[in-house]
Protein backbone atom coordinates (compact mmCIF):
# COMPACT_ATOMS: atom_id res chain seq x y z
CA UNK A 1 0.00 0.00 0.00
CA UNK A 2 1.03 3.23 -1.08
CA UNK A 3 0.71 6.43 1.11
CA UNK A 4 0.51 10.14 0.57
CA UNK A 5 1.37 12.51 3.11
CA UNK A 6 1.02 16.12 3.21
CA UNK A 7 0.41 19.43 5.08
CA UNK A 8 -2.30 22.12 4.82
CA UNK A 9 -3.25 24.97 6.99
CA UNK A 10 -5.48 24.56 9.86
CA UNK A 11 -8.47 27.36 7.99
CA UNK A 12 -9.09 24.43 5.63
CA UNK A 13 -11.86 22.31 6.24
CA UNK A 14 -11.64 18.96 4.67
CA UNK A 15 -14.94 17.93 2.40
CA UNK A 16 -16.00 14.71 2.73
CA UNK A 17 -16.43 12.11 -0.50
CA UNK A 18 -19.08 10.42 -2.19
CA UNK A 19 -21.72 11.85 0.24
CA UNK A 20 -25.34 10.71 0.48
CA UNK A 21 -27.96 13.46 0.24
CA UNK A 22 -28.50 13.69 4.02
CA UNK A 23 -24.86 13.75 4.91
CA UNK A 24 -24.83 17.00 2.37
CA UNK A 25 -26.95 18.34 4.11
CA UNK A 26 -25.66 18.06 6.95
CA UNK A 27 -22.59 19.61 6.04
CA UNK A 28 -24.16 22.27 4.78
CA UNK A 29 -26.09 23.39 7.65
CA UNK A 30 -23.05 22.78 9.54
CA UNK A 31 -21.20 25.19 7.68
CA UNK A 32 -24.40 27.58 6.70
CA UNK A 33 -24.41 30.82 8.30
CA UNK A 34 -27.61 30.53 8.98
CA UNK A 35 -27.83 26.92 10.10
CA UNK A 36 -30.17 24.78 11.66
CA UNK A 37 -31.16 28.31 13.58
CA UNK A 38 -32.96 29.70 10.91
CA UNK A 39 -36.07 26.67 11.16
CA UNK A 40 -39.27 27.79 9.95
CA UNK A 41 -37.54 29.56 7.36
CA UNK A 42 -37.25 29.04 3.96
CA UNK A 43 -35.05 25.83 3.26
CA UNK A 44 -35.11 25.78 -0.20
CA UNK A 45 -31.95 27.79 -0.63
CA UNK A 46 -29.97 24.95 1.99
CA UNK A 47 -31.89 22.33 0.14
CA UNK A 48 -30.80 23.53 -3.50
CA UNK A 49 -27.33 24.16 -2.03
CA UNK A 50 -27.04 20.43 -0.56
CA UNK A 51 -27.95 18.60 -3.75
CA UNK A 52 -25.10 20.34 -5.90
CA UNK A 53 -22.84 19.75 -2.90
CA UNK A 54 -23.91 15.82 -2.95
CA UNK A 55 -23.22 15.36 -6.51
CA UNK A 56 -20.51 17.47 -6.70
CA UNK A 57 -18.70 15.54 -3.65
CA UNK A 58 -19.59 12.40 -5.33
CA UNK A 59 -18.29 13.29 -8.41
CA UNK A 60 -14.81 13.74 -6.45
CA UNK A 61 -14.71 10.18 -5.05
CA UNK A 62 -15.29 8.67 -8.27
CA UNK A 63 -12.74 10.92 -10.18
CA UNK A 64 -9.92 8.99 -8.26
CA UNK A 65 -9.81 12.62 -5.82
CA UNK A 66 -8.57 11.04 -2.36
CA UNK A 67 -8.23 14.58 -0.69
CA UNK A 68 -10.44 17.68 -1.15
CA UNK A 69 -11.09 20.84 1.10
CA UNK A 70 -12.16 24.29 1.23
CA UNK A 71 -10.75 27.73 3.20
CA UNK A 72 -13.04 30.94 4.04
CA UNK A 73 -11.36 33.08 5.91
CA UNK A 74 -10.33 37.19 5.64
CA UNK A 75 -7.11 38.17 4.24
CA UNK A 76 -5.92 41.48 4.73
CA UNK A 77 -9.64 42.66 5.71
CA UNK A 78 -11.54 41.08 2.81
CA UNK A 79 -13.42 37.76 2.71
CA UNK A 80 -11.22 34.89 1.13
CA UNK A 81 -12.84 31.68 -0.20
CA UNK A 82 -10.15 28.76 -1.37
CA UNK A 83 -10.69 24.87 -2.79
CA UNK A 84 -7.82 22.28 -3.06
CA UNK A 85 -8.27 18.58 -4.11
CA UNK A 86 -5.79 15.75 -4.74
CA UNK A 87 -6.21 12.80 -6.83
CA UNK A 88 -4.72 10.28 -7.90
CA UNK A 89 -4.77 8.56 -11.13
CA UNK A 90 -3.46 5.91 -13.36
CA UNK A 91 -1.08 7.06 -15.30
CA UNK A 92 2.03 4.45 -17.09
CA UNK A 93 5.02 6.92 -17.14
CA UNK A 94 7.30 4.52 -17.41
CA UNK A 95 10.88 4.34 -15.27
CA UNK A 96 11.73 8.18 -16.05
CA UNK A 97 9.87 10.26 -13.88
CA UNK A 98 11.46 13.46 -14.94
CA UNK A 99 10.40 12.74 -18.67
CA UNK A 100 7.35 12.36 -17.40
CA UNK A 101 7.13 15.71 -15.47
CA UNK A 102 8.40 17.92 -18.73
CA UNK A 103 5.79 15.39 -21.09
CA UNK A 104 2.77 16.74 -18.88
CA UNK A 105 3.95 19.91 -18.40
CA UNK A 106 4.18 20.79 -22.05
CA UNK A 107 0.59 19.46 -22.79
CA UNK A 108 -1.58 21.32 -20.18
CA UNK A 109 0.25 24.33 -21.09
CA UNK A 110 -0.42 23.51 -24.76
CA UNK A 111 -4.07 22.84 -23.99
CA UNK A 112 -4.44 26.55 -22.01
CA UNK A 113 -3.50 28.69 -23.86
CA UNK A 114 -1.85 32.25 -23.15
CA UNK A 115 -1.77 33.72 -19.52
CA UNK A 116 -0.63 29.79 -18.45
CA UNK A 117 3.09 29.54 -17.27
CA UNK A 118 4.86 26.55 -15.54
CA UNK A 119 8.23 24.92 -14.92
CA UNK A 120 9.62 21.25 -13.81
CA UNK A 121 11.00 21.86 -10.15
CA UNK A 122 12.81 19.25 -7.84
CA UNK A 123 10.28 18.81 -5.02
CA UNK A 124 11.11 16.35 -1.74
CA UNK A 125 8.86 14.30 -3.15
CA UNK A 126 10.15 13.72 -6.45
CA UNK A 127 9.66 15.98 -10.26
CA UNK A 128 7.03 18.01 -10.11
CA UNK A 129 5.70 19.72 -12.83
CA UNK A 130 4.17 23.19 -11.17
CA UNK A 131 1.72 25.56 -13.26
CA UNK A 132 -0.47 28.74 -12.82
CA UNK A 133 -3.05 31.05 -14.70
CA UNK A 134 -6.77 31.51 -14.56
CA UNK A 135 -9.47 29.90 -15.89
CA UNK A 136 -13.26 31.14 -15.76
CA UNK A 137 -15.99 28.67 -14.36
CA UNK A 138 -20.06 29.86 -14.33
CA UNK A 139 -21.28 29.56 -10.75
CA UNK A 140 -24.56 27.77 -10.37
CA UNK A 141 -27.83 29.67 -9.24
CA UNK A 142 -27.76 28.18 -5.52
CA UNK A 143 -23.72 29.29 -5.08
CA UNK A 144 -24.54 32.76 -6.19
CA UNK A 145 -24.58 35.39 -4.21
CA UNK A 146 -26.99 37.22 -6.43
CA UNK A 147 -29.64 34.27 -7.55
CA UNK A 148 -28.86 33.93 -10.68
CA UNK A 149 -25.86 32.18 -12.55
CA UNK A 150 -22.67 34.27 -13.20
CA UNK A 151 -19.19 33.36 -14.69
CA UNK A 152 -16.29 33.78 -12.31
CA UNK A 153 -12.42 34.09 -12.91
CA UNK A 154 -10.35 31.96 -10.67
CA UNK A 155 -6.58 32.27 -10.00
CA UNK A 156 -5.24 28.56 -10.72
CA UNK A 157 -2.81 26.15 -8.79
CA UNK A 158 -1.66 22.68 -10.68
CA UNK A 159 1.14 20.31 -9.48
CA UNK A 160 1.66 16.94 -11.43
CA UNK A 161 3.78 14.50 -9.75
CA UNK A 162 4.94 11.37 -10.65
CA UNK A 163 4.12 8.80 -8.15
CA UNK A 164 7.72 6.41 -7.59
CA UNK A 165 7.25 2.69 -7.78
CA UNK A 166 9.78 0.33 -6.09
CA UNK A 167 9.66 -1.81 -9.12
CA UNK A 168 10.79 1.57 -11.24
CA UNK A 169 7.84 0.89 -13.49
CA UNK A 170 5.65 4.42 -12.45
CA UNK A 171 2.11 3.80 -13.04
CA UNK A 172 0.17 6.48 -11.38
CA UNK A 173 0.18 10.78 -11.27
CA UNK A 174 -1.02 12.48 -8.36
CA UNK A 175 -2.64 15.67 -9.10
CA UNK A 176 -3.01 18.62 -6.81
CA UNK A 177 -5.27 21.19 -7.91
CA UNK A 178 -6.09 24.98 -6.01
CA UNK A 179 -8.17 27.68 -7.41
CA UNK A 180 -9.64 30.88 -5.97
CA UNK A 181 -12.07 33.65 -6.90
CA UNK A 182 -9.99 36.44 -4.96
CA UNK A 183 -7.32 36.37 -8.16
CA UNK A 184 -5.77 39.89 -5.98
CA UNK A 185 -5.14 37.85 -3.10
CA UNK A 186 -3.01 34.51 -5.25
CA UNK A 187 0.14 35.76 -4.87
CA UNK A 188 0.61 37.73 -1.37
CA UNK A 189 -1.48 34.62 -0.12
CA UNK A 190 -2.52 31.25 -1.96
CA UNK A 191 1.33 30.76 -3.35
CA UNK A 192 3.16 30.37 -0.43
CA UNK A 193 0.64 27.73 0.83
CA UNK A 194 0.32 26.26 -1.81
CA UNK A 195 4.75 26.08 -1.94
CA UNK A 196 4.47 24.95 1.49
CA UNK A 197 1.76 22.23 1.10
CA UNK A 198 3.57 20.69 -2.56
CA UNK A 199 6.84 20.85 -0.32
CA UNK A 200 5.50 18.86 2.69
CA UNK A 201 4.16 16.50 0.16
CA UNK A 202 5.51 12.75 1.07
CA UNK A 203 5.28 9.48 -0.69
CA UNK A 204 5.72 6.24 1.58
CA UNK A 205 4.83 2.32 1.77
CA UNK A 206 4.96 1.94 5.77
CA UNK A 207 2.02 0.14 6.51
CA UNK A 208 2.07 1.96 9.76
CA UNK A 209 2.88 5.70 8.61
CA UNK A 210 3.48 8.09 12.01
CA UNK A 211 0.76 9.19 14.04
CA UNK A 212 -0.32 13.00 13.73
CA UNK A 213 0.16 13.13 9.97
CA UNK A 214 -2.20 13.82 7.41
CA UNK A 215 -2.83 10.25 5.68
CA UNK A 216 -4.46 9.67 2.44
CA UNK A 217 -4.34 5.91 0.74
CA UNK A 218 -4.91 4.68 -2.44
CA UNK A 219 -4.62 1.85 -4.32
CA UNK A 220 -4.25 0.40 -7.57
CA UNK A 221 -7.66 1.50 -8.72
CA UNK A 222 -7.88 5.07 -8.57
CA UNK A 223 -11.78 4.12 -7.50
CA UNK A 224 -10.41 2.22 -4.10
CA UNK A 225 -8.90 5.53 -2.78
CA UNK A 226 -12.40 6.92 -1.00
CA UNK A 227 -10.69 7.24 2.34
CA UNK A 228 -10.21 10.81 3.91
CA UNK A 229 -6.60 12.14 4.79
CA UNK A 230 -6.34 10.59 8.67
CA UNK A 231 -8.67 7.58 7.76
Amino acid sequence: MMWIDFSVPAEFEEVPLGMDFDAACAEVNARSAYGSSRAGTDEQPLTEMARALQRISRFLGDSGVVYAANCLHSFEGEVSLGSLAVSVVAYPYGADAATAARGSLRGVLASRGEGWTGAVFDAPCGKAAVFSGGQSYVLPQAFSPTGEQVEVLTAQFHAMIPVPSASGDGRHMCLMAFSTPQITHWERCYAPIMASVLRSLRFTEDDQPDAGTEIIPFAESANAAEQSAGA
